[in-house]
């Protein structure tokens, strides 16, 4: 009678308001978010900042963990024109990202032949090993693998010094958003997750399916960004804006 309900995660429209027609109030609300964007990276050469705002992939719905703040300062620094910085932030990213997946699954997978070569280490810095790994515990796909294998390419070229001309804007940028890509695959809000999620079928809602709670990735990232509840709880506005207070006294049958 009970089920994980997602609280706390981040909503970023913006770019998809800009790809719809500018008509009623909608040019209104393209204006205030241009003007907050101004506010955010300057006015100087404020065309050049908006259009790479626009060339990032971000998902527009994603629960909050440790990549939250982290991604937003690359994305900050790509958009600023902070080109380098973006592109090392991003492979270190996508590092740290593979890194806490790992750690926080890996006693689902104690009897994998993998489990020997994490057990007892802080951390992996063998990226092939480590996309392996994922591969066979059936955390990735055939596209995350592809996109993290692209990544470990930058990564490559970028760390390490190579003897031939980079165009670090075209690097920046296909690094970051193989990074959203992952980000969304793993922690992304949205219909491609319905294996996990009852997504919006309650409108404003977003649950995670009872048979979903074992996965490995949702225990350990999704269920701590919910909370559970019975069928008529309600969420009351705290004390301080943005909170919410949990409402649920009704007593049900525990099956």
């Amino acid at each position: 009678m009970k089920r994980f309900r997602i609280c706390n995660f981040t909503l970023d429209t913006s770019r998809n308001i800009f790809n719809r027609p500018a008509v009623g109030d909608m040019e209104k609300i393209k204006e205030d978010i241009k003007a907050l964007l101004i506010s955010r990276y300057g006015d100087h050469d404020f065309d050049a900042k908006f259009a790479r705002y626009m060339e990032l992939e971000k998902p527009a719905i994603s629960i909050i963990v440790e990549h939250t703040d982290l991604l937003e300062d690359i994305c900050n620094s790509y958009v600023q024109g902070n080109l380098y910085p973006a592109l090392t932030g991003a492979c270190c990213l996508g590092e740290r990202i593979f890194n806490d997946i790992i750690f926080k699954a890996m006693d689902n997978f104690k009897l994998s032949d993998h489990y020997k070569y994490v057990y007892g280490k802080e951390s992996i810095i063998n990226w092939k090993k480590a996309i392996e790994l994922l591969s066979d515990w059936k955390i990735i796909d055939n596209e995350t693998s592809r996109k993290y294998k692209e990544l470990y390419k930058l990564r490559t070229e970028s760390v390490h010094y190579q003897i031939k001309e980079q165009d670090l804007a075209e690097m920046a940028l296909k690094g970051i958003n193989a990074v959203n890509f992952i980000i969304n695959r793993f922690f992304g809000i949205g219909s491609h997750r319905k294996d996990v999620l009852i997504y919006f079928e309650v409108p404003g809602e977003l649950f995670i399916k009872k048979e979903a709670e074992q996965d490995p990735v949702v225990k350990a990232f999704y269920i701590p960004c919910s909370i559970l509840v019975r069928p008529r709880f309600k969420l009351e506005s705290g004390e301080q804006p943005g909170y919410f207070r949990l409402v649920d006294h009704e007593k049900y049958e525990e099956k």
